[in-house]
C-alpha cells in the first residue's frame, strides 16, 4: 500500500461525494458518481483485492451509470425542487448511524494481512513420522524428509515458489501453536519481510506439516472443499457466498427500479 497515494483517493471520494450531493445538474452528478466508484475500484486494487476492484469498475463505474442515465431520460435533466430540511436531516441521521454500525463491525474483524485470520489460516500437507525429525528443527535445520516432500507436491522454484535452500528460510519456534514456522524470504518489492509459509506440528510420534495463506485454500483446496473445478466460482459462490448474494440483490433492485422508471406511462 502507497500511503500517500491513499490518502489523496480518500481525500478525492470524499470531495466527489459531497460534490455529487450538491450538484444540480443530474447527468453531471451521475458523471460524478462514476468517477467516484471507479477511483473506489483503485482503492480496492491498492488494498490486493482485485476481484473486488474488478467487479466494482464494471458494476459501479460500469452497469449502474448506464442504469443512472437510462433512467434520466424519463426524468427532468435538471432538479428545481426546493431542499426539504426535514428529509435532510434524516437522511444524514440514517447516514451516520450507517457509518456507526459499519464502524462497529469493523471492530471485529482482524487487523489487514493478519496472518491468523481464518482466511490466512493454515491446512494439512502431510504427515511423516518423528523419528528424530524434531531434533534437526529445534536446531533451526529444515530436514531433507521434509523438503523433498514438499518439493514432491510441486512447490519448487521452477513453479516460482520460493525455495527452501539454505539460507533463503528461518525456522521459528511458535509458542502459541506449539510448533515451528517456516518463515521465506519472498524477496517481493513491496513485501520484503520474511513471511510465514509452512507450520510444524509435533504430536503423538507424527509431525504434521502445514501451509499457510489463501492459495492454498483457494486455487490449491477448492475443488477439494467445495466440489467446484473452477476456483473464481469457488470463490465467488462459496467461499464468499453471501457477499454475492448480497451484490445480486443489489443490482436486481436497481434494475427493477429503473425498469419502473422506463415503463411507458409511468410519469404522465
Amino acid at each position: 500500500m502507497i500511503v500517500p497515494l491513499d490518502i489523496a483517493l480518500i481525500i478525492f471520494l470524499i470531495v466527489s461525494a459531497v460534490s455529487a450531493l450538491m450538484v444540480r445538474d443530474l447527468l453531471a452528478s451521475i458523471a460524478i458518481l462514476g468517477t467516484y466508484t471507479f477511483v473506489m475500484a483503485c482503492i480496492y486494487v491498492q488494498m490486493n483485492s482485485v476481484d473486488v476492484g474488478f467487479t466494482e469498475a464494471a458494476i459501479g463505474a460500469g452497469a449502474s451509470t448506464a442504469l443512472m442515465v437510462a433512467s434520466l431520460t424519463r426524468l427532468k435533466r435538471f432538479d428545481t425542487s426546493k431542499i426539504n430540511v426535514s428529509k435532510a436531516v434524516v437522511g444524514a441521521m440514517a447516514v451516520f448511524m450507517l457509518a456507526g454500525l459499519f464502524i462497529y463491525v469493523v471492530e471485529d474483524m482482524p487487523p489487514f494481512g493478519e496472518p491468523e485470520s481464518p482466511p490466512n489460516k493454515w491446512i494439512e500437507l502431510f504427515s511423516l513420522e518423528d523419528s528424530g525429525i524434531s531434533a534437526q528443527l529445534e536446531n533451526g535445520v529444515l530436514p531433507d524428509e521434509i523438503r523433498s516432500r514438499i518439493e514432491s507436491i510441486g512447490y519448487t522454484t521452477a513453479s516460482n515458489w520460493p525455495p527452501l535452500e539454505d539460507g533463503t528460510y528461518r525456522i521459528v519456534w511458535n509458542e502459541e501453536e506449539h510448533g515451528w514456522d517456516v518463515l521465506i524470504e519472498k524477496n517481493e518489492k513491496f513485501f520484503p519481510n520474511l513471511e510465514k509459509l509452512y507450520f510444524i506440528e509435533s504430536s503423538n510420534g507424527e509431525l504434521k506439516v502445514y501451509r499457510y495463506s489463501i492459495p492454498v485454500r483457494w486455487e490449491e483446496k477448492s475443488e477439494e472443499e467445495m466440489n467446484t473445478p473452477n476456483m473464481v466460482t469457488a470463490g465467488l459462490a462459496d467461499y464468499r457466498g453471501y457477499d454475492t448474494l448480497g451484490e445480486t440483490v443489489v443490482i436486481f433492485t436497481a434494475a427493477v427500479s429503473v425498469a419502473a422508471l422506463l415503463r411507458r406511462g409511468y410519469l404522465e
